[in-house]
């Protein structure tokens, strides 16, 4: 999204970006915001990637940037790991295209997915975690029979208008915190979508039961990321997970885990095996493709049938399935590329790895932050973190509206004058290390970060 400001401390960075900032009017030309995705936008201009290696990307004026927003978390390996990118490459040379018939590459991944996800009994494929939110859905509104849906006031879950609710809102629309209203975030979205879609508040056991109870009868599902990291990385606290399994399942309730973010990056099992906690079905994208366009859902089997059309071969059996299609769902060269990562992460101390170097790093910026006197607390899950500019730990969605999120902003700008991506500039996202990562790239993240402290103290 863009800012709502332009803070004196990008004029470091503009000095460095000149070929970004005359590109930007060109871009500007021919898409909105001079940009692919809203989020990719910043106020004035956006410095524009040239390549990427490894822990490292270099924008088109030859700056060279510690990278920790690794693409928004796709590339646990690092940017352009050779064995990724030549399994790619080896598909290419034999098959490139999607065809009308099944390719062994995206059944071998599937296999892979069943293998190592717990709650995963059967699988399908989509091109994003969007498109993979979006079918869990309404597989379960089929299975259930159902037309609501429930969601974390906070949480994101994809870009279709059934997960563009209550994302992000101000305090008057949202209304009471135990009863949250649901907002559309953004224009666009029918009111008629937004009355099926029902908000909880993350972390309140009492009132996520409440909630949930009232609309039981008419909700299909429960979709929720395991760690929030639509709102920076918020944490399940004192059982949280464990109360909402055990509620859904008596309710009657389909458990979706959106594991797009955290799916095989906190673990070979994902979230849900850090955490131990098994849902009735699970979204994943991001990771699981090594960094290519691949997403996916899946879940119990029984679950899952619900896609299979009744027996019989007319045009009506069809119509009494729920559909799931798609030109490029299971392509080929994403498929490869992401069946060479997660046999990787089962092959090699990926995890040890990087959740040491996030050790140091998430720790190592709560210790320069209170040395040099910034109101800051790091949050971190795993390799997963996010600094929020406020001196207490929050538990809920609505604790991070007291995060100062112009200083964070300040503090990002001046970090990336010097060198290094704490992921990007938006107070509510969050940063990651990769195993592409040495002890001696966290002490000089840590150095820039301790400069950038002192810059807007």
């Amino acid at each position: 999204m863009s800012l709502e400001r332009e803070s004196d401390h990008f004029d470091a960075l503009r000095e460095r970006t000149p070929k970004s900032e005359a590109y930007h009017e060109r871009a500007a030309a021919v898409t909105p915001l001079g940009v692919e995705s809203n989020v990719r936008s910043v106020d004035p201009y956006p410095f524009y990637l040239g390549e990427a290696e490894g822990s490292y990307v270099y924008d088109i004026d030859g700056n060279r940037y510690l990278d920790f927003l690794q693409g928004l978390g796709p590339t646990i390996l690092g940017h352009g790991d050779e064995r990724v990118t030549g399994a790619a490459k080896d598909q290419i040379d034999r098959c490139a295209e999607v065809a009308a018939v099944p390719q062994t590459v995206a059944i071998e991944y599937m296999e892979k997915v069943v293998e190592m996800t717990p709650s995963i009994e059967t699988v399908r494929l989509a091109n994003s975690g969007s498109e993979a939110t979006m079918h869990a859905l309404r597989v379960a509104r089929s299975y259930t029979g159902k037309s609501k849906i429930a969601k974390p006031e906070g949480g994101y879950a994809g870009a279709h208008d059934y997960a563009l609710q209550s994302v992000y809102a101000s305090e008057d629309a949202l209304g009471p915190a135990e009863r949250p209203n649901t907002v559309p975030y953004g224009t666009g979205i029918p009111d008629e979508v937004s009355e099926t879609v029902v908000a909880f508040p993350f972390n309140d056991r009492e009132a996520t039961e409440e909630v949930l109870r009232e609309h039981a009868e008419d909700t299909a599902a429960v979709i929720l990321e395991p760690v929030l990291a639509s709102c920076g990385v918020l944490k399940p606290r004192d059982g949280y997970h464990e109360f909402l399994r055990d509620l859904t399942e008596e309710l009657g309730i389909v458990l979706i885990w959106d594991e797009v973010m955290t799916g095989f990056r906190l673990g070979p099992a994902s979230a849900q095996g850090r955490f131990g906690i098994t849902p009735d079905m699970t979204t994943f994208a991001k990771v699981a493709g090594g960094g290519f366009q691949l997403g996916g859902f899946g879940g119990r089997e029984e679950i899952m049938a619900e896609i299979e059309p009744p027996e019989g071969e007319d045009e009506e059996a069809w119509h009494a399935s729920a559909f799931h299609g798609g030109t490029y769902n299971g392509h080929p060269v994403s498929c490869a590329a992401g069946l060479a990562t997660l046999e990787l992460l089962q092959e090699e101390p990926v995890f040890e790895t990087i959740e040491a170097y996030a050790e140091d790093l998430f720790s190592g910026l709560q210790e320069v932050a209170d040395d040099v006197g910034v109101d800051a607390t790091v949050e971190h899950v795993g390799s997963m973190g996010q600094v929020f500019m406020m001196d207490e730990s929050p538990e809920t969605y609505r604790d991070t509206w007291q995060a100062d999120a112009d200083l964070f902003e300040d503090w990002w700008f001046e970090a990336a004058a010097k060198g290094a991506l704490f992921g990007n500039h938006d107070q509510f996202e969050r940063f990651f290390t990769s195993y592409s990562n040495t002890d001696e790239q966290i002490v000089e993240a840590l150095e820039i970060a301790e400069e950038a402290f002192r810059a807007v103290k």
